[in-house]
């Protein structure tokens, strides 16, 4: 099943690619264009725009008219990573300097900048496309409220990584902020233009909700044991942010453990050592945080699938195989 998701995932980043590049071409003002297609020159799954093509497929949708569409989420997401990476001092993005490193700050910020304003762009290429204004307005409203719940996510984790008794809840709200809108935008706007019943487009919703948490208590596990093309591993730890493996190992360590936790946690980013990370990294094994967190992603995996348990077979075993595809994959 991974390798068949890894397969789709593989034919049809070549035509998103060419979708952006139609509103973004590779060559054109220095500092701007060249560095746009450098970040997306690194890699990349291309999850999320294939996502929104799949569900439309699923319903029958031309492609041609999702197309716009699942390129505008393309670049959101990537444009949400060039700051990402300056907001968390990451150096390294799949394995190269990230843009704000190798091309600067300056650079950094204003390329975040058009590459957020491409995505509304893109967006309104819908309608040459075939698909009606009521239509286009309405991805328009979905990308603009995902934009927004995404930066209060953003607040909610630097807010969280203050905070010495994180709690379950507080850290599922985050994620659901954080990274579910966003994971969700692709298949309910391939929904809308599909032009599915309002059913159809809570049910996709609900099921986002359920698979953003466990999106990203699996991509927490990854940075511990592939760093998910980053330099080392454990930088969300250097971060000091507070994943589920932090909440859990909190209240199942002694007192002087989760001292050593937070005082590792609250390092500075540039202060925190490999042996820091290792000696966390422990911790997690030792109160079986680790387990416990992919026992919880297992779960959620689990809800989204019940969510969607009525829905036609076609569109519920794509969304089934992502579900699996998102919790178990190994990067």
């Amino acid at each position: 099943m991974l390798e068949e998701i890894e397969n789709i995932l593989k034919e049809w980043g070549p035509q998103i690619e060419k979708e952006i590049e139609n509103s973004i071409p590779k060559k054109g003002v220095p500092g701007i264009n060249d560095v746009v297609w450098y970040h997306i020159g690194t890699g990349g799954k291309r999850l999320r725009p294939v996502l929104a093509i799949m569900t439309g497929k699923a319903l029958g949708c031309d492609v041609e008219k999702i197309l716009p569409f699942a390129a505008a989420c393309e670049v959101l997401h990537n444009w949400l990573l060039v700051h990402d990476d300056i907001q968390d001092g990451d150096e390294v993005r799949r394995g190269q300097p990230a843009v704000w490193k190798k091309y600067g700050l300056d650079h950094g910020i204003n390329v975040g900048d058009f590459m957020s304003e491409k995505v509304y762009e893109l967006i309104l290429k819908s309608l040459e496309r075939g698909v009606d204004e009521k239509t286009t307005i309405k991805l328009l409203d979905e990308i603009v409220k995902t934009s927004l719940r995404t930066a209060e996510g953003q607040a909610m984790e630097f807010e969280l990584r203050k905070n010495n008794k994180p709690t379950e809840e507080e850290y599922i709200r985050m994620v659901v902020h954080k990274t579910a809108h966003y994971l969700t935008a692709p298949m309910v706007g391939a929904v809308v233009v599909a032009n599915a019943t309002q059913e159809t487009i809570d049910k996709i919703r609900e099921f986002g909700m359920k698979i953003g948490p466990a999106f990203q208590i699996s991509d927490d596990l990854l940075d511990l044991t592939t760093g998910k093309g980053r330099e080392d591993i454990g930088s969300d730890i250097r971060e000091g942010k507070r994943s589920m493996m932090v909440v859990h190992c909190a209240n199942n360590c002694s007192p002087e453990e989760k001292n050593q936790l937070f005082d590792i946690l609250n390092k500075p980013r540039n202060e925190t050592t490999k042996e820091d990370v290792l000696s966390v990294k422990n911790l997690f094994e030792k109160t079986g945080s680790m387990s416990y967190s992919q026992e919880q992603a297992n779960k959620y995996m689990q809800e989204s699938k019940d969510v969607i348990s009525d829905m036609p077979d076609e569109l519920r075993q794509l969304l089934e195989n992502f579900a699996e595809y998102i919790v178990n994959r190994q990067r």
